[in-house]
């Protein structure tokens, strides 16, 4: 079969006009007619109802659009493979924010890995530096959090998590399976681990604020990290706000038996999203970028499930 036919079907059947379709397609209608005939002929049936006001697809016709946009899909994929193999594939920079859990910055550096193109893959720091580095052009795809105040980014929302919030094993909230957010209000609240990306900050402030929870302190200087947090949250019985990642570093920061680490009903707190972000305007090849982040998110999804 000649797929060049299967094209000249495609266009017809979304057109739904034979002058509109051979004008997309840049030739004229007589040399379309005639290979949509050859396709029927082949195909055993016709594919359009044809008068002279409108075309419409016969039942057939219907039928086979989908299988044959299924099959254009693979044909032009077999074809880009094909150049990456014998011209060489430019290798596509990927880079993650530090600061989304560990284990899926793990899993999502495994799953570029597996990519069929070269890939390089780093960890530049916060998503707000991975966003300077795909708007200077220094990445192809980079993995941050959202929201983003950057309209020239595209995402694609990759993960969820569940917020959690951690304290001392002896705290009163530790005794609970789930916490509302609204149980916070009259404690002193802690949200440090997200001080490098100053978007999420803000945003984490201002949704903790309108939930009446405003004792919002800070227990990291300049050069702390999750184990400094950690040990003010047990010195001062402070309560942190971080993702529920049991498995991530800043989990395992807070397991037991020092700390626990109890979810919040996701009815009172949106889950935190995480996406994989580019910037069309700085990529050669935009669709190509698209295409793996469609490969990369069901991969993402299943390694999440299991």
């Amino acid at each position: 079969m000649d797929f060049t036919r299967l094209r000249y079907f495609v266009a017809v059947a979304e057109e739904l006009h034979f002058k509109r379709a051979a004008d997309r397609l840049m030739i004229t209608p007589p040399p379309l007619s005639k290979q949509i005939k050859l396709l029927e002929s082949e195909l055993g049936g016709p594919l359009f109802e044809r008068n002279y006001h409108e075309v419409r697809l016969t039942a057939l016709g219907a039928k086979l659009l989908g299988p044959a946009r299924e099959i254009l899909r693979q044909v032009d994929e077999l074809k880009a493979t094909a150049v990456r193999l014998t011209e060489g594939a430019a290798t596509v920079r990927v880079g993650a924010t530090a600061y989304a859990p560990s284990d899926f910055v793990a899993q999502v550096e495994a799953a570029v890995a597996n990519l069929a193109v070269p890939t390089e893959f780093s960890v530049p720091g916060s998503a707000a530096e991975v966003t300077a580095k795909l708007v200077s052009g220094h990445l192809d795809l980079g993995l941050i959090h959202l929201p983003t105040s950057d309209k020239r980014l595209q995402y694609r929302v990759v993960a969820t998590f569940q917020g959690a919030v951690a304290v001392r094993h002896d705290d009163p909230l530790a005794a609970k399976d789930l916490v509302s957010i609204e149980e916070l209000r009259d404690r002193d609240v802690v949200i440090d681990f997200a001080r490098p990306n100053p978007v999420m900050l803000a945003g984490l402030t201002r949704a903790l604020n309108a939930r009446g929870v405003t004792r919002i302190v800070r227990t990291t200087n300049q050069f702390g990290g999750e184990l400094e947090m950690a040990a003010q949250v047990f010195n001062r019985h402070l309560v942190a706000v971080v993702p529920y990642a049991p498995e991530s570093l800043i989990g395992k920061i807070f397991s037991p038996p020092e700390f626990t680490l109890v979810p919040i009903d996701e009815s009172t707190w949106a889950p935190a999203r995480i996406a994989l972000a580019w910037v069309p305007d700085r990529l050669k090849n935009p669709a190509e970028i698209e295409a793996l982040v469609a490969e990369l998110a069901p991969a993402l999804a299943r390694g999440r499930a299991q």
